[in-house]
């Protein structure tokens, strides 16, 4: 058998068994477009509102402290914990930008690289309890501890417990609540449009393994 024959072969085969949706490429860019820009507005709220938490526990460290409070160490730390989970989400930024894979006009290249986005933020979400939950619900205790064991003298006893049980008594739901979302949306999004990325590679992998199992047929054959 002739290369030539070999090449027609493999064109006929791919033609009948692999019809290419023209619009397939513009889709997957413009899936990959949107998935980036959602990352990318979820993390700028989510650095906004940490820096607002920050600001707000560290007003509370001052007042406490021109108060005359016992201690402020607490709510010191609980105005740090916020700014050190902004900045996992800025060196998470930066870590991913550095491997992406260039942007590309190629399809397979889009769909890698969009693939390699999506992995990662079900490895981002699968231990979200580690590096975002429980660090904010250590700072919600640490404010809980501020008001009850170091408020000023004048706050009375009563007032601190309750204050005190205000915070920490929803944070528990809160923190529940956020890693469930978290999970169903690995479930049900991310699981989801990554075993159609993947899928999608094999499409477009079918052709060259199909020409090999043709070449190897043939020389088989010969």
């Amino acid at each position: 058998m002739k290369f030539e024959d070999l090449q027609q072969a493999w064109q006929q085969q791919a033609q009948n068994e692999l019809p290419l949706d023209k619009s397939l490429p513009a889709r997957v860019k413009r899936t990959s477009r949107a998935f980036s820009r959602q990352i990318f507005w979820r993390d700028l709220r989510e650095v906004a509102a940490c820096i607002v938490v920050s600001l707000i526990f560290g007003k509370v460290a001052l007042d406490a402290g021109t108060e005359g409070a016992a201690a402020t160490w607490p709510a010191w730390m609980a105005a740090a914990l916020p700014i050190a989970v902004a900045s996992f989400f800025l060196v998470d930024r930066l870590i991913m930008h550095h491997r992406a894979t260039p942007k590309g006009e190629a399809l397979a290249v889009e769909i890698e690289r969009t693939a390699k986005a999506v992995r990662h933020q079900i490895w981002l979400l699968r231990h979200v309890l580690w590096w975002y939950i429980l660090p904010l619900a250590l700072c919600s205790f640490l404010i809980g501890a501020q008001i009850i064991l170091y408020a000023p003298e004048s706050f009375p006893t009563w007032a601190r417990w309750a204050v005190g049980a205000l915070i920490l008594l929803p944070t528990g739901w809160v923190d529940w609540w956020v890693l469930k979302l978290n999970q169903n949306a690995i479930q049900k999004e991310l699981q989801p449009r990554l075993a159609e990325l993947e899928s999608l590679q094999n499409e477009l992998n079918a052709p060259a393994e199909q020409l090999n199992n043709i070449q190897s047929t043939t020389i088989h054959k010969s």
